[in-house]
């Protein structure tokens, strides 16, 4: 059980002189706490794959061992922060697409672009090679979310029917404004916010209300923000390989507990919710 659940950490951990046994059993109870309802369709809305520039990494192989561990059906993945030598995102969106060609069934293919390098020829080629939704990092790739470049690329995916997820956690400026600005530019967009908004959570859980395709993500999240919102605008997320599926799937647990959420609420947040901004996808 160890190797599995804990996943290609096991080892670093057991050097490190970790108890690797005692860690896989807090990590199966975490990932039991949350009572999924007969039926759901379990899918992870926030996964990088490939090699970040931080180090950390991810490859399909390991993903699709996690899902299958921890009772996930899909995964929404992108690239890491691994833009290839001319800052497009081509090469690595191109590895995300064949990822999902190997795993139909597992992996729902988002691309990913720095606004101010190629987006617009990155993107159509991401979407010839079937990618469904787009990744943003403002602080990766030092762009505003009301600047032009990015809007442009905001009506874009729009256009394409792509939901479009921004981080919005630690390292993130104020975002109430910036994301306003960016809503009042392209009212349609289908927006998921990383990280339960973490980075501005109070003032886009505001403008979120008068957008309903405005979502959050779970993903390394704080529990009173999560619960603090309506649950069809949450989507159950980790952002592998930083978050883990155990504690992702513990956090959608205490939160159902703690703001009394029934089996329909529970099974949008796993699922129903990121599947409908996907236009049901399968």
């Amino acid at each position: 059980m160890s190797g599995r659940l804990l996943g290609q950490d096991a080892s670093v951990l057991r050097s490190a002189g970790a108890d690797v046994d005692a860690l896989a059993g807090i990590e199966e109870w975490a990932r039991r706490s949350v009572v999924v309802p007969e039926g759901t369709l379990v899918v992870d809305a926030h996964v990088h794959l490939g090699v970040d520039r931080d180090g950390h990494k991810l490859s399909a192989a390991d993903l699709v061992a996690d899902l299958d561990a921890n009772g996930i059906d899909r995964a929404v993945a992108f690239p890491a922060d691994e833009p290839g030598p001319g800052g497009d995102f081509r090469e690595s969106n191109g590895r995300v697409l064949k990822a999902a060609g190997a795993h139909p069934s597992r992996i729902i293919p988002f691309c990913r672009v720095d606004p101010a390098v190629g987006a617009e020829a990155a993107m159509d080629e991401a979407q010839a090679g079937g990618a469904r939704g787009l990744k943003l990092h403002p602080v990766a790739q030092r762009f505003a979310p009301e600047g032009d470049e990015c809007v442009a690329v905001v009506r874009r995916a729009t256009d394409l029917g792509w939901p479009v997820l921004f981080h919005a956690g630690f390292g993130a400026r104020a975002l109430g404004p910036a994301f306003t600005a960016l809503l009042e530019r392209v009212p349609d967009a289908r927006l998921i916010l990383a990280h339960g908004g973490r980075g501005d959570h109070r003032a886009l859980a505001v403008l979120a209300a008068a957008y309903p395709d405005v979502v959050f993500d779970t993903s390394i999240a704080a529990l009173p923000d999560l619960v603090s919102l309506p649950p069809e605008r949450i989507v159950f997320g980790t952002d592998r390989p930083y978050g883990d599926h155990a504690q992702a799937l513990h956090l959608v647990g205490a939160a159902a507990r703690v703001a009394g959420w029934d089996a329909t609420a529970v099974r949008g947040v796993l699922g129903g919710n990121i599947m409908r901004l996907l236009g049901g996808a399968s």
